[in-house]
């Protein structure tokens, strides 16, 4: 909807289908990196350095079910991709000692 304090840019069709070639473009090769990424596997501890919380958090939120374990029996392996985007709501950072 036009309002009259904005701005209003007139484009053809030509440069309307380029700009939205570009984007779509950009879109695909930055799917295209994410999806031929070779899945990497994390241990308990490297997990919770990259979370920067303490290991035994990490086992809380694999038997709570909030992290999926990959490995077998009571080894704990876990998708680094499964980490990313992990938000935690009640946690106390865990700084390991030197």
């Amino acid at each position: 909807m036009y309002q009259p304090k904005q701005q209003m840019y007139l484009i053809d069709k030509d440069n309307l289908e380029e700009i939205l070639r570009s984007i779509i473009r950009e879109e695909i090769n930055q799917l295209s990196s994410k999806l031929n990424r070779i899945p990497k596997l994390l241990t308990r501890d490297e997990a919770a350095v990259k979370l920067d919380i303490c290991p035994n958090t990490v086992s809380e939120w694999v038997k709570a079910g909030r992290l999926a374990n990959r490995g077998i029996g009571r080894k704990i392996l876990l998708l680094e991709s499964d980490l990313d985007g992990l938000k935690s709501r009640s946690y106390t950072h865990y700084k390991r000692s030197a």
